[in-house]
């Protein structure tokens, strides 16, 4: 019988600090993700809007995308835009919506994401998995996980209460439901995934 083997892909860099997001350029060249500079940037019309300002000199030769929403066609849409720029990446900065957009459309377009959070109020930042809303309600699509993921922990702390309780909440019910598992697993037999539940 033939040994399977699951591999786990990791982001190339994490860079969780106070301050990281002035390093971004530096980090993208440095890692090689993109040394020339040419990025494709998906951001709100809000918190990222904002940000844009703050980032656009130290990122010259990136184009800025303003992302509608978190639904399967906002993701095409930004995808479709983006496909002829001839991006080294693209990086996605916001919240969950605009980087599971940012996920999806790197992936239809084949290039590397970066995921730079602006909060932390979920912990799909770098799963590989882009949940958008689509006619039927919300689907989770497939995607790579992203080359880097970025926190700038002084943006983290600006981010609204609601989106911290909720990060809270999230983590929290990650140790909650490996208990459900585990009484499943007494009650019924139900297998349990070990590396899914590590």
């Amino acid at each position: 019988m033939p040994v399977l083997t699951r591999l786990i892909p990791s982001p190339l860099v994490v860079d969780i600090r106070a301050g990281a997001l002035n390093d971004l350029a530096g980090v993208l060249a440095d890692q090689r993700i993109s040394s020339s500079g040419k990025l494709a940037v998906a951001i709100s019309g809000g918190s990222g809007a904002k940000l844009r300002e703050r980032l656009a000199p130290a990122l010259p030769g990136a184009d800025w995308y303003e992302v509608g929403g978190g639904t399967l066609d906002d993701a095409i849409k930004l995808g479709d835009a983006m496909k002829s720029g001839r991006y080294d990446a693209v990086v996605g900065l916001g919240g969950g919506k605009i980087i599971d957009c940012a996920k999806y459309a790197a992936a239809r377009i084949g290039l590397p994401l970066v995921a730079v959070a602006t909060n932390l109020s979920h912990d799909g930042l770098c799963s590989p998995v882009a949940t958008l809303d689509n006619d039927a309600g919300r689907g989770s699509y497939g995607v790579p996980n992203p080359i880097a993921v970025v926190i700038d922990l002084d943006i983290i702390r600006e981010a609204p209460v609601r989106f911290v309780r909720s990060g809270i909440g999230d983590a929290v019910s990650n140790i909650s439901c490996v208990a459900d598992w585990e009484l499943s697993n007494r009650e019924t037999g139900e297998a349990i995934d070990g590396l899914a539940a590590a």
